[in-house]
């Protein structure tokens, strides 16, 4: 088993709630061995594990879900197989939770980003609170992470939340598909967690074999075959992430090493600040 030092695991009326709970880094998830993806997977595994369980509920502690990967904390890859190895690691540890028998329900409050929506994206279901944001900022970086959002959300969509690396707000998200329900602020975890609970009290077979029904259809339409060659595309995109540049000219990998996140935060206000997008997350 693996500690369990950045999420925690409690289950309550056939229920298990595994909380993302970094909330001084919002929720930042860490790829490194056992670290965030680790223990999410150990969490998992528990709750399949416990025969009273039925349904998993997946939330973040703090002022956000998760603000995405820990660009800080990871290990520095230099060369196209490194890149490809971490992505196939990304691919697996959807993949566990995509494969799961047990229904699993994302609540989402604040910013969803890059990794984290890589990771509810592979949940069964997403319900959001109004004041959330969803976004793949990295996209500005050079690095990449649409791909899982391609059967989701389709190619314009995909390449908007990548290329431009705006955030868009609960309400588009569902309309993109990429969310459920979007509920009040004060109520989306407790809807969330009903949701769960119902869920829990269905017969385990018929829900276990149900959703993988309807994911083998999905794989078979062509999910599964496009998630493979996105894998290689995107090992390319991180091979030439290293000479990706702010318009000052120096490399993002140099800010960063510099002037850590707050110094991405002001290269990507160099390249502009307010959103293009009218769909209310530039009131956000």
């Amino acid at each position: 088993m693996v500690e369990l030092d950045e999420i925690s695991y409690a289950t309550a009326g056939g229920v298990a709630e595994i909380a993302l709970q970094r909330p001084d880094r919002l929720n930042a998830i860490s790829a490194r061995a056992g670290g965030t993806r680790d223990q999410l997977v150990d969490a998992l595994t528990r709750a399949e594990d416990d025969a009273a369980v039925g349904a998993v509920l997946l939330r973040g502690e703090g002022r956000a879900f998760s603000v995405g990967g820990d660009l800080t904390g990871n290990a520095r890859r230099e060369t196209l197989a490194e890149h490809k190895a971490f992505l196939q690691q990304a691919d697996a540890f959807h993949a566990r939770w995509r494969d799961s028998r047990l229904p699993i329900v994302a609540a989402v409050h604040g910013h969803c980003l890059g990794a984290a929506l890589g990771l509810v994206a592979s949940c069964d279901f997403v319900i959001a609170s109004e004041g959330a944001s969803f976004g793949l900022p990295e996209g500005r970086l050079g690095l990449v992470g649409a791909a899982p959002l391609v059967p989701i959300v389709g190619r314009q969509w995909a390449k908007f939340l990548i290329l431009t690396g705006e955030p868009i707000s609960a309400a588009l998200a569902r309309d993109l598909g990429l969310v459920l329900s979007v509920e009040p602020d004060d109520e989306f975890l407790d809807r969330a967690r009903e949701l769960a609970h119902r869920l829990a009290r269905l017969p385990r077979q018929a829900v276990a074999l149900n959703k993988r029904s309807v994911d083998a259809i999905a794989d078979a339409a062509g999910d599964a075959d496009g998630r493979r060659v996105g894998l290689t595309q995107d090992a390319l995109t991180l091979l030439a992430s290293a000479s990706a540049a702010a318009p000052d000219g120096r490399t993002f990998r140099e800010i960063i090493d510099t002037e850590g996140m707050d110094g991405l935060k002001r290269a990507r206000e160099g390249q502009y600040a307010d959103a293009w997008l009218r769909d209310g997350s530039e009131e956000r």
